[in-house]
């Protein structure tokens, strides 16, 4: 679930002291193997360890297979999914920039020009180029797990390490696989009209709320929604919306019909209906699956 906050996702943390995280995923924890769509101003590195997946960043799709590493830079649309019905497994590892800034002129010199290029939405690593990236990776999974005392600060240090070889492969490798933006006109509409439907779920919605929202008109509206997350307006809207009941379904006290209303759906049937589309069972069902 991605909870905005000054128009971005709030990532949390594993440790309260150093805002990175790394986990170990699987695409089939995903429903439908898909991620929501999201930006945050985290820099977010995936490393392929079986499997493959598409990679959808800003309209740009990548296919990712085992041992590809790609680097999304900082507040990027983009999310995974599925390709050609396989699953996979990976790395996702999170890197909020505030980590970097421990030396300010280090930070202007090194950080700031790559995580605020408007121009640069990634990297990816293929063909075993990143072999010391998987050295960090590891690294800081097997330092995450770890319950000693004071270990953030050899977290930081592989952070640290992280960001050397990732800006020492930007700045030398000019053959490097760069996935530029041409479009962040566009990106940032899309961006105000979905941060108005984070915002305004609650409320009924309709195109043009949507549209305006982006200053701009509805079938403008309708076509950035088709380019960057496959969906119309409507559908986003909906599937948000029973994202969010989710987690109101976990409050017993709350009746079905109740849920329905506080996620901006206009009836507890029609809502028992999509849910059940996009669910694969009922609302009650799947409170008492999650009990």
């Amino acid at each position: 679930m991605y909870i905005i906050e000054n128009n971005l996702e709030v990532v949390e943390y594993e440790n309260l002291l150093l805002p990175i995280s790394i986990k170990i995923r699987e695409l089939i924890q995903y429903k439908n193997k898909r991620a929501l769509c999201h930006w945050h101003d985290d820099i977010e590195i995936i490393k392929i360890l079986s499997g493959s997946m598409n990679f959808y960043i800003n309209g740009e799709i990548f296919r990712l297979i085992k041992d590809d590493i790609l680097i999304v830079n900082s507040k990027q649309i983009h999310y995974g999914y599925e390709y050609n019905h396989d699953d996979c497994k990976f790395i996702c590892l999170m890197v909020n920039p505030s980590v970097l800034k421990i030396n300010k002129a280090m930070y202007q010199e090194y950080v700031i020009p790559i995580i605020e290029n408007n121009g640069l939405l990634a990297w990816c690593l293929k063909n075993n180029e990143g072999k010391q990236l998987d050295r960090i990776l590891f690294a800081l999974i097997d330092w995450q797990e770890k319950s000693c005392r004071a270990k953030e600060w050899r977290l930081l240090s592989l952070v640290y390490d992280l960001w050397y070889q990732i800006y020492n492969l930007i700045d030398n490798d000019k053959n490097l696989n760069l996935i530029k933006d041409d479009t962040s006109d566009d990106v940032n509409i899309f961006k105000q009209m979905v941060i108005f439907i984070y915002q305004n779920y609650k409320k009924a919605i309709i195109l043009q709320d949507i549209a305006k929202s982006g200053n701009v008109g509805k079938s403008k509206c309708y076509e950035l929604f088709k380019r960057y997350v496959n969906k119309t307006p409507n559908d986003f809207v909906n599937l948000y919306r029973l994202e969010k009941s989710k987690i109101l379904l976990k409050n017993e006290d709350l009746s079905i019909t109740e849920v329905a209303l506080e996620c901006g759906f206009n009836s507890g049937s029609y809502y028992a209906e999509l849910f059940k589309k996009y669910n694969g069972c009922t609302p009650r069902n799947f409170r008492k699956y999650k009990k």
